[in-house]
């Protein structure tokens, strides 16, 4: 299943409000701290704009 990878923060879990909020906070072109404010999860492993970003491009095919 690839229900894993829609853990954007890292915290073991899938939710609407922390990763589903920085997957369309991050689609909407929100950088920095309004990328992620309020929107990581109390035990996230990737707590950082950067490093938010850089797990979702990872996951992101090139060319669509």
């Amino acid at each position: 299943t690839n229900k894993g990878h829609v853990d954007i923060d890292g915290d073991g879990s899938t939710e609407a409000l922390t990763d589903g909020l920085l997957l369309l906070r991050y689609l909407f072109g929100f950088d920095g701290a309004t990328l992620i404010e309020g929107a990581v999860g109390a035990s996230a492993a990737r707590t950082t704009a950067d490093e938010i970003k850089t797990y979702i491009e990872a996951r992101i095919a090139p060319g669509g």
